[in-house]
């Protein structure tokens, strides 16, 4: 009867253990209850705990809001550089610069 308390008890700490983790107490508890308490222990130790699973998430929605943002802002310098080179092209046209500052422009204007 005393195994059978201190099993009980043991499994209660364990699922309080992983309560405050990704497996939860009833799945902690029941684990530890019908296997045993160490087994149980392990489980929920390997499990993640719920705050680096919300830090993972936080860094996660940072990045992708990052590369949103970095996808806009290439999209813009594309767009940028497409209607620079268009309006060079229009000045060349125009006879407003020479040939020569043309090539100049347009190979500074591409490598900035």
């Amino acid at each position: 009867m005393e195994i059978f308390i201190f099993w009980l008890i043991f499994s209660l700490v364990v699922g309080f253990i992983g309560s405050n983790r990704k497996i939860g107490f009833w799945a902690a508890f029941l684990l530890s209850l019908l296997l045993s308490p160490l087994l149980g222990l392990i489980i929920a130790l390997v499990s993640k705990s719920n705050d680096s699973y919300d830090y993972e998430n936080k860094v996660l929605k940072n990045q992708n809001e990052q590369n949103d943002k970095l996808s806009k802002i290439a999209q813009n310098s594309a767009h940028s550089i497409s209607e620079e080179l268009k309006n060079l092209k229009l000045l060349r046209e125009q006879n407003e610069i020479t040939e020569e500052e043309f090539q100049k422009l347009r190979r500074k204007i591409i490598n900035s």
